[in-house]
């Protein structure tokens, strides 16, 4: 099981939502949550009425959700080579982009297949839309595939108008925990450190699924 900041860094994420995203934006909506691992966040938006299907490309943790929440569909997607099978009103889309090989294709396919996504990865601190640092990466709870990205903010935002997206960037404290940070300033360093992180709320063909006033 994912420990130590995890919890935390869960409910803080969580509370991003509850505070930008209407409860009636998830009821009866089909969501495919990619990057699940023990299923915990995917299962957190099938109490706020989702139809929810779990994906990792870990198999142990697909087996994992099988036995511990039952109620969730599971889905074994590589992000880095499998594509999403089925269309989906949402989905969520937190701590997996950086632990790709690639970004573009993969939110190529991501777009083609959701209504509303909500985005949040780990970046390097650069105002350049085609900047990039490759990683590599391993351990149980890094890059499957060994090998990451860390994108900047303008690059994401960039593919993501390509494909489509309407998008608002949330830097809001709320979304802080531990070492894990959304609100820090960017000073153009060209680098990146762990925690360094930024959230989207994205839409394409439905209105903006954000609170009125917010």
């Amino acid at each position: 099981m994912f420990v130590d900041h995890y919890n935390g860094w869960i409910k803080s994420r969580l509370a991003g939502i509850n505070k930008y995203i209407p409860e009636t934006v998830f009821q009866s909506k089909t969501l495919l949550e990619l990057g699940s691992g023990h299923g915990h966040i995917g299962n957190a938006f099938h109490t706020l009425g989702a139809t929810v299907t779990s994906s990792d490309a870990r198999k142990e943790y697909m087996e994992d959700i099988n036995n511990t929440y039952p109620h969730l569909q599971t889905l074994l997607i590589d992000g880095d080579t499998n594509h999403i099978p089925f269309k989906y009103d949402i989905i969520v889309h937190w701590g997996l982009l950086y632990h790709l090989r690639e970004i573009e294709n993969h939110l190529e396919d991501v777009s083609k297949n959701c209504d509303i996504l909500f985005l949040e990865t780990e970046v390097c601190d650069s105002d350049k839309d085609d900047f990039y640092i490759l990683t590599h990466e391993s351990g149980f709870d890094q890059a499957f595939n060994s090998k990451g990205i860390r994108p900047s903010q303008s690059y994401v935002e960039n593919v993501l108008s390509k494909n489509g997206f309407s998008f608002r960037c949330i830097q809001d404290p709320i979304l802080n925990s531990c070492f894990h940070i959304y609100d820090w300033k960017l000073e153009n360093t060209g680098s990146w450190r762990h925690g360094m992180r930024r959230f989207w709320i994205c839409w394409k063909n439905v209105d903006s699924p954000i609170c009125a006033g917010l």
